[in-house]
Parts: C-alpha cells; structure tokens; sequence
C-alpha cells in the first residue's frame, strides 16, 4: 500500500505506507470508538451523533490487510458490548445484525476506492456520504418491519424514514446529526493520517534526492 497524505482536494499517495500512519489510525479508531460509549452513557446527548460510519469507511479506507476490517470492526464490536451491559438492551438482535451488516458494507464502500486508488477528497465524501444513506435507510428499515407502531405499507416506511413514532425526535434529526458526526470524525481520521504521512514523505522525497 502506498503513503497518502492531504492536500488541497486529495489525498495523494507516492510513498511506502507509514507505521506511524497506521498507528495513529488505529489510536484514533478506538478513541472514538470509547468516545461512543462515554456519549451514551455519560456525556449529555444528541441523537445519533455517533462515529460508526466514519470509523467503519476511514478504517477501511486508510488500513492495510485484515486491519482494515478487525481494526474497525472489532473496536465497534466490543464498543457494542459495552453500551448493551451499560444500557441494558439486548446484545444481539435483527437492529444490531442489520446494523452490522451495513457497517460491513461502509467498510467495503472504503476498501473499494482504496483498491481503485481514488484519492479526491470529493470522492471520499461522496462514499462516507453514501455509506451514511445506506446505513440510515437498512436500519430504519428493520426499525419499520419489526415494530408494530408503524403502519404497514409504504406509508410507514416513509414515517420511519422522516418523521419516526410519535412522543419522539423525527427521524431526519437522527440523520442530520449522524452525517454531521460522519463528516467531523471522518475528517479528523483522515487529518491524523495525513499528519503522519506528511511526515514520511517528505523524509521519502530526502532520501529520493540522495540516492
């Protein structure tokens, strides 16, 4: 795999992967990962503004090999454990596997332009953006087939999709605020990682002009 690092609209990549890159992606990974059980269960609340999509797309994305899946994937695992011992809901369930299954896919999503080489911040975005969309729909949609307080029919899929049950925030607001958190966490991994790869480029480009 090859060094990548952030300029004004990419990241580019030239250079042998960094150690410290990785290291740091990974650091960062499980921080946020810790940071989702502390915001549910300790920091004051805003719906939904959760790492998931962001962890799930940069770690698949940015890491190399079998990390780019057990990195992610296992630090949102056992953060999943965590919040059903803390919170009391249960650990395993239709929510919980159609929520796995789309963070699955968003890793995919990131290792898929990692393997095309795209680098463009545009198109990064583009792909946390859809993975954002897939993860909200699969899951509201399982929310709209398993819970009897939603009409059947296209008219209760499309409640689940907007307004959510009554007593309750409208769904829209969940998802604002997870694209919100999408986009922030998403940007600091990938702002990490290009510190880090900033560094060993330009030490790659010294050696290059020696030789």
């Amino acid at each position: 795999m090859a060094i990548g690092y952030m300029s004004n609209n990419s990241v580019q990549a030239s250079a042998p992967v960094s150690q410290t890159a990785v290291l740091m992606t990974c650091t960062g990974i499980v921080l946020l990962a810790t940071f989702r059980v502390l915001h549910a269960t300790v920091l004051p609340e805003w719906p939904n503004f959760s790492p998931l999509a962001a962890v799930a797309f940069c770690g698949g994305f940015l890491l190399p090999g079998w990390m780019a899946w057990g990195v992610p994937l296992g630090a949102l695992f056992i953060s999943d454990l965590l919040l059903a011992a803390l919170l009391g809901y249960p650990a395993l369930g239709l929510g919980q596997t159609a929520a796995w299954v789309s963070l699955a896919l968003i890793v995919a999503i990131g290792r898929g332009l990692a393997a095309r080489s795209i680098h463009s911040l545009p198109a990064l975005f583009s792909g946390l953006f859809a993975g954002g969309i897939l993860f909200y729909f699969v899951t509201n949609t399982v929310c709209w087939l398993t819970m009897p307080a939603y009409p059947r029919g296209l008219d209760g899929l499309w409640m689940s999709l907007t307004t959510g049950l009554p007593g309750f925030p409208p769904s829209w607001l969940f998802f604002r605020n997870s694209l919100v958190s999408d986009f922030l966490f998403a940007s600091t991994l990938l702002a990490l990682w290009s510190l880090a790869q900033a560094r060993q480029q330009r030490a790659f480009r010294q050696n290059q002009s020696e030789v």
